[in-house]
C-alpha cells in the first residue's frame, strides 16, 4: 500500500510540474523541439517520445536518476543544473542520443560506463564540473569506444586553484580506440602529461586544446609527431590565474586517484635525444600559443611543418629574433607576433606564402629604420595585411616594402613618423593605409603624387587622425590637397591642427579652407610688401652709409693692407712727427706750369721746404693710387690748388678726400689740409661745392691774391701754415 501511495504522489507531482512549466514547443519537418531552459525547473518534465531536441539548461534540477526521457531524443542540453551524480540509469535507453551537454552542473561522481551505452553519441561536453578531477576520467571514458564519439570536452574538471595537475596514461586509456576528432582539456591547471599519454591518443584526433593551463616543458613535447591527423592545436593562455578574490575562498576539492604514486609522474626527458628541432604534428595547420608566457631570446631551432598555415604567438615574451628560425617547406599564411616586447627580427628567407603579418606593439623601430634595402620583407611577395603599429618607428626607408606588391592593408599607426616615403607605386591592390597617431604635419609632393595614383587605381583610403596637421599658410597646398581628395580620408571629421590658435575645423572643411585661403592671401601681400619695404629701407640705409663713408672705407682698406703687410710695395710709415716731406701738392694737370714756375721756387728754393710733386716724385713701380697714398702719408701737410678744373677732376677729388680722411683718422685734425683758392674760384662762384665747403668753414684755406703786390705775403703765410 505504501509503495502504491508514493508512486501516486510522484505521478501527481510530475504532472503538476509538467502543467506548470512554460516550455517553448517548435515543430520543424516532423521534428519536435522543446526549449525548457531558464524555467526554474526542479524536476525533469514528462514528455512524449516525439521530442527530438530538448533544452533543459539553466534550471535547478538536482536528480536525474530513474527519470525516463523521450526515447528518440537526439539532442539534450542539461548544462547549468545542480545534480552531483550520474548512475547507470540516468540516460538509459537513449540509444539515439547524439549530443549531450552536462557542463556546469556541480557534478562530482560518475558511475562507470554511464555514457558507454549511448551508441550514437557523437558530442559529449562534461566541462566545468570542477570536482570531478582527472581521477573521474576512467569512469567517464569507459566503453566510449563502443560509441560514435567524435568530440569530447573536458574543460575545467579540476578546481580553479591549487598546484599543477598531471594527466597519467590510465586517465585517457579508454579513448585510445575511439574515433575521436576533437579533445579539449582546457582550464584544468594541467602542468604535465605522463610520458605515453599523447602517443596513445586516438590517431583520428584533429583538434586538440590544452588552453588556459599551466603547461611546462617536458618529454611529452617529443610525442606531438605521434598525432598524425591533428590540424588545430591550442595551448594559449597558460598560467592564467583564476578570478580574484573569489579564488581565495574557493572550497572546491577535486577527486584524486586512490593509488597515487610519485613514480608514475617521473619525467623521462633525460633519456630522449633532442635535436633542437621543434616537434609538431605532421598535418598541423593552426597553432594557437597566444598569452602562453613563452620566453624566447634569439633562439636557434628549426620547424618542420609543411602543412602549417596559421601561427598565433601574440602576447608572449619573444624578446628578440636575431637568428632565423628555419621552417623549411613551410606554407605559413598567418603569423601573429604582436605584443611581445620584440626588439629585433631576422630576415625571413622563406616567407613567400605569408599573407597576414602582425608585428604590432613591439619595439622594432630601429631594425625597420636601418633596413634601407628592404631585406626584412624581401620574401613577403604574397603579403596582403601588414600591421607594424606601435613599434616606436621614427622613419621607414623608401624600399622597406619593395617586394610586397600584393598588400591590401598597411597599419603603421601609433608610431613617431614625421614623414611617409615608403614606395607604394607597385601596390595595385592597396586599399587601406593607417597612419593615425603619428607626428605627421604634412606630406611631401612626391608622396601626394603616389597617393593620388593609388586613389585612382584601387580607391585607397588613408587614416591621418591623431596626427596634429599643420593648418598654416606655409602648408596650404597640402590642406587644399586634402580638401580635393577628402573622400579618401577615413575619420576626417576627427582630424585636428597642431597649432592651437588656428580656427580650423575638419568638420566644416569647405568653410575652413576658404577662410585659410583668404587669410593666407592677405598675409601674402603683407609679407611681400613688408619684405620689399625692408629691402628698400635697408638698401637705402646701407647705400647712404657707404656713400657717406666711402672715402673712410677706402682709407681703412689701405691702412689694413699696410698693417698686415699684404702689399709689399707700401712703405712702412714711421710714427715719428718728422715727415719725409713738408707738403703734398695736389693740383690738376693744367696747373703743372704754375707749380713749376711759382710753387717750387717760392717754397723749396726760397724757404727750404721739401714738397711732394706727383710729376716729379711718383714711384714708377707703383700704381697711381698707391703713389697718392704714399705721398699723403709721407707729408706733413696736403696743399690743394683749387681751380675749376681741379674741382671737375675725379682724381683730384680722390686726393682731396683721402687727405681729409688722413687728417681726421691719423692727424686728428682737418688742419692737415690747406686749400689754396685761386681767384677764378672765389670770384666767379656764388657758393662753394660741398666737397670743400667743410674745409672753408673751418678756415683751412688761403685765397691766392689777385694782385702781384700780395704774392710775398701769401707765400709767407702759406709757409707759416705748413711749418706750424
Amino acid at each position: 500500500m505504501m509503495l502504491s501511495y508514493w508512486m501516486l504522489v510522484t505521478s501527481v507531482l510530475y504532472s503538476a510540474e509538467s502543467l506548470r512549466m512554460d516550455c517553448k514547443w517548435t515543430h520543424v519537418n516532423l521534428v519536435v523541439i522543446v526549449d525548457c531552459s531558464r524555467r526554474g525547473l526542479r524536476f525533469i518534465p514528462r514528455l512524449n517520445d516525439s521530442v527530438i531536441k530538448l533544452d533543459l539548461s539553466h534550471n535547478e534540477i538536482a536528480d536525474v536518476s530513474g527519470i525516463s526521457l523521450p526515447k528518440n531524443l537526439k539532442f539534450l542540453d542539461f548544462s547549468w543544473n545542480k545534480f552531483k551524480a550520474l548512475n547507470g540509469s540516468s540516460f538509459a535507453a537513449l540509444t539515439e542520443l547524439r549530443y549531450l551537454d552536462i557542463s556546469h552542473c556541480k557534478l562530482r561522481d560518475v558511475e562507470k560506463g554511464v555514457f558507454g551505452e549511448l551508441y550514437n553519441l557523437q558530442y559529449l561536453n562534461i566541462s566545468y564540473n570542477r570536482e570531478l578531477g582527472f581521477a573521474s576520467l576512467p569512469n567517464i571514458t569507459f566503453n566510449l569506444n563502443q560509441t560514435k564519439i567524435a568530440s569530447l570536452d573536458l574543460d575545467g574538471i579540476n578546481c580553479a586553484t591549487g598546484i599543477g595537475t598531471i594527466i597519467k596514461r590510465h586517465h585517457l586509456r579508454n579513448i585510445q580506440m575511439t574515433s575521436l576528432k576533437k579533445l579539449s582539456l582546457a582550464s584544468n591547471r594541467l602542468e604535465l602529461f605522463e610520458t605515453g599519454v599523447l602517443s596513445n591518443l586516438p590517431k583520428t584526433l584533429q583538434i586538440f586544446s590544452t588552453a588556459e593551463n599551466k603547461l611546462t616543458s617536458g618529454a611529452y613535447l617529443l610525442e606531438f609527431p605521434s598525432l598524425p591527423e591533428v590540424k588545430v592545436y591550442n595551448r594559449s593562455f597558460q598560467y592564467h590565474p583564476p578570478k580574484y578574490p573569489e579564488s581565495m575562498v574557493d572550497q572546491c576539492e577535486e577527486k584524486l586517484d586512490e593509488n597515487f604514486k610519485n613514480q608514475d609522474v617521473r619525467m623521462t626527458s633525460a633519456k630522449s635525444e633532442f635535436n633542437w628541432s621543434l616537434p609538431l604534428p605532421p598535418k598541423l595547420e593552426i597553432f594557437y600559443a597566444q598569452s602562453s608566457r613563452l620566453y624566447l631570446e634569439d633562439p636557434t631551432f628549426s620547424v618542420n611543418a609543411p602543412n602549417l598555415r596559421h601561427l598565433y604567438f601574440q602576447n608572449n615574451f619573444i624578446m628578440s629574433l636575431k637568428r632565423p628560425i628555419h621552417a623549411t617547406n613551410n606554407s605559413i599564411e598567418t603569423l601573429d607576433l604582436s605584443n611581445n616586447l620584440m626588439s629585433h627580427i631576422f630576415q625571413m628567407n622563406d616567407g613567400q606564402y605569408l599573407k597576414h603579418l602582425d608585428l604590432s606593439h613591439n619595439v622594432l623601430g630601429q631594425d625597420f629604420e636601418e633596413d634601407i634595402d628592404g631585406k626584412i620583407c624581401r620574401t613577403f611577395t604574397s603579403l596582403q595585411v601588414l600591421d607594424i603599429s606601435f613599434n616606436e618607428i621614427i622613419s621607414l626607408p623608401k624600399l622597406f616594402l619593395k617586394n610586397s606588391n600584393n598588400l591590401k592593408y598597411i597599419n603603421a599607426s601609433g608610431n613617431r613618423l614625421s614623414s611617409w616615403i615608403v614606395d607604394i607605386e607597385a601596390m595595385f591592390n592597396l586599399t587601406d593605409l593607417d597612419l593615425s597617431e603619428n607626428k605627421l604635419a604634412t606630406l611631401n609632393a612626391d608622396t601626394r603624387s603616389q597617393f593620388e595614383r593609388a586613389f585612382q587605381r584601387s580607391n585607397m583610403t588613408i587614416n591621418l587622425s591623431e596626427n596634429g596637421l599643420a593648418c598654416t599658410c606655409e602648408n596650404q597646398v597640402f590642406m587644399y590637397w586634402i580638401q580635393k581628395h577628402q573622400n579618401h580620408f577615413r575619420n576626417i571629421d576627427n582630424y585636428f591642427c597642431s597649432a592651437k590658435d588656428i580656427t580650423f575645423s575638419f568638420k566644416n572643411l569647405e568653410s575652413s579652407i576658404d577662410k585659410l585661403r583668404k587669410q593666407c592671401a592677405s598675409y601674402l601681400f603683407l609679407y611681400i610688401g613688408s619684405a620689399v619695404s625692408l629691402a628698400v629701407i635697408f638698401s637705402l640705409i646701407i647705400g647712404f652709409i657707404l656713400v657717406k663713408n666711402r672715402w673712410k672705407i677706402r682709407y681703412m682698406i689701405y691702412k689694413t693692407k699696410q698693417r698686415f703687410g699684404q702689399k709689399a710695395h707700401f712703405k712702412q710709415i714711421s710714427t715719428n712727427v718728422n715727415y719725409e716731406h713738408d707738403a703734398f701738392i695736389s693740383y690738376s694737370g693744367l696747373q703743372l706750369r704754375y707749380v713749376v714756375d711759382e710753387v717750387l721756387p717760392r717754397l723749396e728754393d726760397e724757404r727750404n721746404l721739401k714738397l711732394w710733386i706727383k710729376d716729379r716724385d711718383f714711384d714708377v713701380g707703383l700704381c697711381k693710387v698707391d703713389n697718392i697714398m704714399n705721398g699723403i702719408q709721407e707729408s706733413k701737410r696736403t696743399i690743394c690748388l683749387i681751380s675749376k678744373k681741379y674741382l671737375e677732376s675725379s682724381w683730384r677729388d680722390y686726393e682731396l678726400n683721402m687727405a681729409k680722411v688722413e687728417g681726421i683718422e691719423d692727424r686728428g685734425n682737418l688742419n692737415y689740409v690747406i686749400l689754396i683758392l685761386l681767384p677764378e674760384v672765389y670770384k666767379d662762384m656764388h657758393a662753394f661745392p660741398n666737397k670743400i665747403k667743410d674745409l672753408i668753414d673751418r678756415e683751412c684755406h688761403i685765397e691766392y691774391p689777385n694782385e702781384p703786390c700780395g704774392y710775398d705775403d701769401f707765400w709767407d703765410r702759406l709757409a707759416q701754415k705748413i711749418e706750424n
